[in-house]
């Protein structure tokens, strides 16, 4: 699959199948999670990939204790708000279904001396949008979420990761059960500034 096509379909994909994805197409994934620029080629990345299906269910039941059913009590502002809404919602209910569930995370390592957390995500983060694009270039679906943060502690604890190790994200991956397609985005003019500030040209709120 062309990357500019990879890109352009690489939806958040909150509904999965729980079949099975073949350990080759994991090591896939995590080998271009790990081609991704990192400052001064640090590469302080870390990824705990999980499969096990009990560290996935306890993971799922952490993260539906402490989110419960808050997302589908927020309000839909429009359709494009209610989907993302429901599809949260679905993603919280079965999260410990999902076949894998990557956490990104990293020490905070660099300057070498003198660490700065901020030099952490900015490697972290690239190396997440890779493993979103390499797992859409296989047919796998993914979504890039902080849901980590309602039961951290918790997830830290079944997975062992150390309080020193910044987690960035926790991406679910499997077979989509719904159809990729187009994602919704602005027009690109709004976004793009010709040799200096243009002023404010995008719309601010729910997506249109």
């Amino acid at each position: 699959m062309d990357v500019f096509e990879a890109m352009g379909t690489c939806r958040a994909m909150r509904h999965l199948t729980p079949d099975p994805v073949p350990e080759e197409l994991i090591d896939q994934v995590m080998w271009a999670a790990t081609r991704a620029p990192s400052p001064g080629n640090s590469q302080g990345w870390d990824f705990v990939v999980v499969t096990d299906q009990a560290r996935r269910a306890a993971i799922g039941a952490a993260v539906r204790e402490a989110m419960g059913d808050r997302v589908s009590r927020m309000t839909h502002h429009d359709r494009t708000s209610r989907l993302m809404l429901e599809g949260t919602q679905n993603l919280i209910d079965t999260l410990g279904a999902a076949p894998v569930i990557i956490l990104v995370c990293g020490p905070v390592i660099y300057p070498y001396d003198a660490p700065r957390e901020q030099f952490t995500w900015s490697a972290l983060y690239p190396a997440a949008q890779n493993i979103l694009l390499a797992a859409r270039a296989l047919g796998l679906g993914t979504v890039f979420t902080s849901l980590f943060r309602a039961a951290e502690p918790a997830i830290r604890a079944e997975l062992g990761i150390p309080e020193e190790i910044r987690i960035a994200a926790l991406i679910p991956m499997g077979w989509p059960a719904r159809e990729f397609g187009p994602v919704n985005r602005q027009p690109v003019e709004r976004f793009v500034h010709r040799d200096g500030w243009e002023g404010v040209k995008r719309h601010h709120g729910p997506p249109l």
